[in-house]
């Protein structure tokens, strides 16, 4: 009996980690990002990584002071209309940045382009009132001020969690 478990698990085991393998990350960033005086003064990207995300240095959000940001914002004629996922973990960055006003669907390096120039403009800390930081947000990445709803979760670099609400 236990000799034929043993081949069906390794089978099972061999083909679950050849499906993970073949999904691949899509989201994840593969060109360097660099902090904001970096990239303001050249394209000198000495703090990246060469292989993408950050370096070690910057780990735990010394690139924008966060190692998590996302953004839900909810307009009366579309759910779901801003869609923004940001996540830097060790050497790995992954991005999505979806805004269906404009059929925007990006994730990778596309993604980071979107992002990091509004990143570079946020100036959201943990004392930061829900009002300020959606301000920030609508502010940063061009968004309208018609929504129904927004939430910001940041998670920043000391690892204190932060939810921002608004509803109009």
């Amino acid at each position: 009996m236990i000799s034929t478990k043993k081949p069906l698990l390794t089978a099972l085991m061999l083909s679950s980690a050849m499906v993970l393998a073949a999904c691949g990350d899509s989201d994840e960033v593969t060109e360097p990002v660099a902090p904001e005086q970096e990239t303001q003064e050249s394209e000198n990207t000495s703090d990246a990584s060469p292989s993408g995300g950050v370096e070690e240095e910057n780990i735990g959000g010394g690139t924008f002071g966060f190692t998590e940001f996302s953004v839900d914002a909810d307009y009366p004629e579309l759910d779901d209309a801003i869609d923004i996922s940001y996540e830097e973990d060790r050497d790995k960055v992954e991005a999505e940045y979806a805004n269906r006003f404009s059929e925007q669907n990006l994730s990778g390096n596309d993604a980071m382009d979107e992002l990091e120039p509004a990143f570079q403009q946020l100036e959201i800390t943990k004392d930061s009132t829900d009002e300020e930081a959606i301000q920030q947000v609508v502010e940063a990445f061009g968004l309208e001020d018609g929504y129904t709803s927004m939430e910001v979760e940041v998670r920043f670099e000391d690892g204190t969690e932060k939810e921002f609400k608004a509803q109009n």
